[in-house]
């Protein structure tokens, strides 16, 4: 539905892409960085997760995101700290942005931004338009901020930890704002 109509475009670009780039070889991620160097994701997986969430918004008349470099860098950042501290999955305490995590054992590691936005947006069912409370956030929230209407940015990384892969996306201007409505 989403995702899938870009799919045969992005599979034919990464196939013109692949073939000029056959000689370089990819640097894995060690499992304690101090800090990435980029943010572990392929220009397709970018598109992609950009796409899947401006998808999910345009279902909710929300504006669609556009991509930073700084809060992918911000993305990166973290997701090496979290493969620093032994790979458990913890919120930032102190990014002024929006943050939503995944965390899958999954070896279909391309696949892994996809994975993270549909179970992001998969707390929909849970979400029938109420305000967020300090009660319903952690049913909702991914899913909210997915779709927060005055975030205009996007920025994601990726990161190998221990045999699974973190993705970390945050958003500016940071949505789930207790007592507010996402749209």
């Amino acid at each position: 539905m989403r995702y899938y109509h870009n799919y045969f475009m992005l599979l034919a670009l990464s196939v013109l892409l692949s073939a000029g780039c056959a000689n370089q070889q990819r640097t894995p991620v060690s499992a304690n960085p101090p800090t990435l160097s980029g943010n572990g994701l392929d220009g397709d997986e970018e598109q992609a997760i950009l796409s899947y969430h401006n998808e999910v918004r345009a279902s909710v008349n929300v504006a669609p995101l556009s991509w930073s470099p700084e809060l992918s860098k911000q993305a990166a950042t973290w997701a090496a700290t979290l493969a620093s501290r032994g790979c458990k999955l913890q919120h930032s305490q102190d990014s002024k942005y929006g943050e939503n995590l995944f965390m899958t054992s999954s070896n279909r590691d391309h696949d892994a931004v996809i994975d993270a936005a549909e179970l992001w947006e998969s707390e929909k069912e849970n979400y029938a338009g109420q305000r967020l409370t300090k009660a319903n956030v952690s049913a909702v929230g991914h899913y909210t901020q997915m779709v927060w209407s005055i975030t205009s940015t996007l920025g994601c990384a990726k990161v190998v930890c221990d045999n699974k892969l973190i993705v970390v996306c945050n958003y500016s201007p940071s949505g789930n704002q207790l007592g507010a409505k996402p749209y």
